[in-house]
């Protein structure tokens, strides 16, 4: 839809100007505030954004911040379906800041609002308030996508007699007509504004077409052939990439296919045979579009990646047409599963992983009460503001919700004493190593050490220190543990590095796995494979924790560690 492709444009823009801002971690200060939102809205997190965004579009804002916190909050409520309340924000950030530079846009997001309510007048006359004249395609393409859907003809006759000179109205009132419409007049109407605009009544529609266009025709050998077509999707970047070198951004796409192509060769001597189609792909919408037309694309039989959001929709929709299962690699963002029935993630989501705290923390407590502290990336605050909702919802409290950063005396100075009241439970969600041992050492200080602190495990690096100094208490974050003690791992980074004269990384035994998961559950159910997935769950003969799609579309086999017997374990409740 058009909309989407215009406002993350508008989205690149708030990170650019929050990127030219002062850059001091303050907490009090608009520009924190409105990364926090940026952040909370990228991640799908509509309610939390909207309080973050509220708290700079007040009177006293700072201006430099408040018109873009307005339109957010707005956009933001557009995703939760509060059309009225986020044109009420609008309207607001229209008459405060009139002359702001972007008021385009503000319309623009008005008039889909107004649509969404089916107030089509209204919607019409914010988009005839939009001046930028490049917005035009999007503006038909706007009008185009609701009006279709419209089923009353009298609406459209409504419409076309208050906008007489509107093609868009003429076209989706025409077809209307030639569809449903047996009246006389009716037909002399479509027939009048046929010869008007010259349109082509016999013309097949857009979204027939594409979905023809996509469709695969029946291959009648698909599950005989004796081999199966993975594609996978990665951003290997061909051009720029040189192999004898290690450490480059893409580097991780190369190291998971190492894994993939080891598990290849053990299906191999299971009987299953694979044959790997790697693309290279990154966020190319029009690159997207040419591989799903390539002939052998189409003969896939599971597909890998993409890892970009725009390509992925495009693919998956691709995928759900043809009945081809897609599995989302390394993403944890459980919206992704809105894009079909057949997409999966190899990994728990956000939501499934703060789920799987909470339940540590209430196996410890009845009412849990809690201090939550993040790092500063995107993830870090989505997890922490997911885990937030979550403690509300189950009527706990939360003491404090703080971003943490620096080095130990800079932490101390940020975490509270907790003088009134204690938390009964810490978590910490950052990929600082330096983090997690500097939080012990302050909670130790404020006399909070006997309390269960549920940290990532990225949060702490055991290569340097020693777990066994903070007791039973620490639980850790670890959806993509490696057990070194495992003979299957020792056994695979022996292969890896005869094969590679390096050592596996976490993407290496994640390639691995999924190969080798998927690859079997392929062979064995064919196309029920979807079926196959919900049966059990899969932890033996894989380098990881292992598979579990008995309750939905992503792997929520547990993730949360805990330290016994100088080892570390997957928890298990009791």
């Amino acid at each position: 839809m058009q909309r989407i492709g215009h406002y993350h444009r508008f989205l690149i823009l708030g990170f650019i100007f929050f990127s030219q801002s002062s850059q001091a971690q303050l907490f009090d200060r608009p520009e924190q505030k409105f990364q926090d939102g940026i952040n909370l809205y990228k991640q799908g997190r509509y309610e939390p954004a909207i309080q973050k965004f509220a708290e700079i579009t007040s009177n006293s804002a700072n201006d430099e911040y408040a018109p873009l916190a307005h339109f957010y909050y707005a956009l933001s409520a557009n995703k939760l379906k509060k059309y009225n309340e986020g044109n009420l924000m609008l309207r607001q950030l229209l008459t405060r800041y009139s002359t702001w530079p972007q008021r385009d846009e503000a319309y623009y997001l008005m008039a889909t609002n107004y649509f969404d309510l089916l107030d089509y007048r209204r919607a019409f006359d914010a988009l005839n308030r939009i001046g930028d004249a490049r917005m035009s395609k999007d503006i038909q393409g706007l009008k185009q996508h609701y009006l279709k859907n419209v089923e009353d003809v009298a609406t459209l006759k409504s419409l076309n007699s208050e906008y007489p000179n509107d093609r868009v109205v003429a076209v989706a009132l025409v077809d209307l007509i030639q569809s449903k419409s047996s009246s006389k007049a009716d037909l002399e109407l479509s027939d009048r504004l046929t010869n008007q605009y010259n349109i082509d009544v016999n013309r097949p529609k857009k979204i027939e077409t594409e979905k023809e266009l996509t469709k695969n025709p029946p291959y009648e050998k698909k599950w005989t052939k004796g081999y199966y077509n993975v594609a996978v999707l990665f951003p290997y970047r061909l051009a720029e990439i040189k192999s004898t070198k290690r450490g480059l951004p893409n580097q991780y796409a190369y190291d998971y296919f190492a894994g993939l192509q080891i598990a290849r060769q053990k299906l191999k001597s299971e009987g299953v045979n694979i044959n790997i189609q790697a693309y290279d792909l990154g966020n190319e919408e029009d690159k997207s579009l040419d591989m799903i037309n390539n002939a052998h694309f189409r003969h896939t039989d599971l597909i890998i990646g993409p890892l970009y959001s725009r390509p992925f929709e495009l693919v998956s929709e691709f995928a759900n047409v043809n009945g081809i299962t897609m599995v989302n690699p390394l993403a944890t963002d459980g919206s992704l599963l809105e894009n079909g029935n057949l997409v999966y993630l190899a990994h728990p989501s956000i939501e499934s992983q703060t789920m799987e705290v909470l339940r540590v923390v209430k196996s410890k407590t009845t009412v849990p009460i809690a201090a939550i502290y993040y790092g500063n990336n995107t993830k870090d605050s989505a997890m922490a503001f997911t885990y937030k909702e979550a403690i509300n919802k189950a009527g706990g409290k939360v003491l404090e919700i703080k971003e943490i950063s620096g080095d130990a005396p800079q932490m101390n100075e940020q975490i509270s004493q907790f003088s009134t009241q204690k938390p009964n439970h810490v978590v910490l969600f950052c990929t600082d190593p330096k983090a997690g041992p500097a939080l012990m050492n302050i909670l130790s200080g404020r006399k909070i050490n006997q309390v269960p602190v549920i940290a990532t495990a990225h949060s702490f690096d055991f290569n340097r220190i020693r777990p066994t100094g903070y007791g039973s208490n620490l639980f850790l974050i670890a959806p993509d543990y490696v057990d070194i003690t495992k003979e299957s791992v020792k056994a695979f980074q022996n292969e890896y590095f005869g094969k590679t004269n390096t050592l596996p990384s976490i993407y290496s035994y994640q390639g691995y796995d999924q190969m080798l998961f998927f690859g079997r559950m392929l062979a064995k159910y064919n196309e029920r494979m979807p079926d196959g997935l919900t049966l059990r769950t899969y932890e033996d003969d894989y380098l990881l924790s292992g598979f579990d799609y008995t309750q939905s579309r992503e792997n929520t086999i547990p993730s949360i560690l805990t330290y016994e017997n100088k080892r570390w374990s997957p928890w298990k409740s009791n």
